[in-house]
């Protein structure tokens, strides 16, 4: 097998090689890329890397793997990180024997490279293959890099309102931040995020080059809540990867199945929104309705239910929400009286077999820590 870095023109070819990856316990579903293969590891960073696996005599693609390489505040101090995402891998002993030769050579490429301090990934902790595959290996015949729990979190999914819950804050004033509360929102997102581990955003320059990244979204966007002195106290930007990044169900497991059974019933006492139809039934490829919560942030659980209580309504009507909850944030627990789901992943650290850990991955260290669901 041939490795090779991916170029533009390759943008095609691996739009069809990753759509090819039925992925997903609960829900086996396919990513599709509509627009650029590329253009989530633009908005995640400025600088990323793609690996192709290829054959050597058909030049067909077999595997590839993506770095993403981020200036993160980490251990008190701004240090490079790679992160590492969307390894996929056709199910060929050549391929896969070829990968893991190959893996610990580009992971000192690219520490070389671009003078990277860390690596990380992160793998959905309900996937018992992965977690065998990548934390608990069978065999050490070569190097391998040890695989350190960092942070856990949950992709929370918020799908309906039961009868009887009420907004908790009711006259809280939540409004779109127009030009006149642009500084005023970057000051309030820069204090809640420069602290915190594994934060993109530590200073302006950082946040304005954050904003930028993101396609189709801009500070006209966000919700902000204002206390009595007008004062914001919570923000979020509910934003769509339509036509970047799209989910395609195409089975659902029995539990999986029972809960789309239970939203549908849900929509007809307007309670509820439905999940996508699978493949199968719909004779047609359709993408799951969403919109990703974005920089969600709120001083307390009260003000975090309230912004989503006005995102809910405002959004279209067939969208459901999705966000990511650190299992620190408790703040961001789904709220009682809500129809919600949860899957667990966790943040690794990738550690080469001949290197100390670090100190940051100590027990005693759990400071909070940044991430977007996007990334995921």
């Amino acid at each position: 097998m041939i490795l090779e870095i991916a170029r533009p023109e390759d943008s095609w070819d691996l739009k069809q090689f990753y759509k090819e990856f039925h992925i997903g316990e609960l829900m086996e579903f396919t990513i599709d890329r509509p627009d650029d293969f590329f253009t989530p590891y633009d908005i995640q960073s400025d600088q990323h890397v793609t690996y192709l696996l290829r054959h050597p005599e058909n030049r067909t693609i077999q595997g590839v793997a993506t770095f993403i390489i981020q200036n993160v505040w980490l251990g008190n101090r701004l240090r490079t990180v790679a992160v590492a995402r969307d390894l996929r891998i056709l199910p060929n002993r050549q391929a896969i024997l070829s990968w893991g030769q190959y893996f610990m050579p580009v992971l000192d490429e690219i520490r070389k490279g671009y003078d990277v301090d860390y690596f990380f990934s992160v793998l959905n902790m309900s996937e018992a293959k992965v977690l065998n595959t990548f934390i608990r290996p069978r065999h050490h015949k070569r190097p391998w890099p040890r695989y350190h729990l960092f942070r856990r979190f949950n992709i929370v999914s918020i799908h309906g309102i039961l009868p009887g819950t009420e907004n908790p804050l009711p006259k809280m004033r939540i409004r779109k931040a127009d030009p006149a509360w642009h500084d005023s929102l970057m000051y309030y997102i820069l204090q809640k995020k420069k602290s915190k581990e594994l934060s993109s955003i530590y200073d302006r320059a950082s946040l304005e080059n954050f904003i930028q990244r993101w396609k189709n979204l801009s500070l006209n966007d966000f919700y902000i809540a204002l206390d009595s002195q007008d004062n914001i106290v919570g923000c979020v930007a509910p934003w769509s990867a339509a036509q970047i990044q799209e989910f395609i169900p195409h089975r659902y497991n029995l539990v999986a199945h029972n809960f789309r059974q239970f939203l549908k019933f849900g929509k007809w006492l307007g309670w509820t929104r439905t999940l996508t139809k699978p493949v199968p039934r719909l004779k047609r490829e359709a993408p799951l309705n969403f919109r990703y919560m974005t920089c969600f942030l709120a001083d307390n659980e009260d003000i975090f239910e309230a912004l989503l209580w006005r995102v809910y309504h405002e959004v279209q009507p067939y969208e459901f929400l999705v966000y990511l909850q650190m299992r620190t944030d408790l703040y961001m627990r789904p709220p009682a009286g809500w129809v919600s789901a949860m899957l667990p992943y966790g943040l690794y650290c990738l550690v080469p077999p001949d290197e100390e850990m670090p100190e940051f991955l100590h027990p005693s260290y759990d400071a909070a820590c940044d991430w977007e669901p996007f990334y995921v």
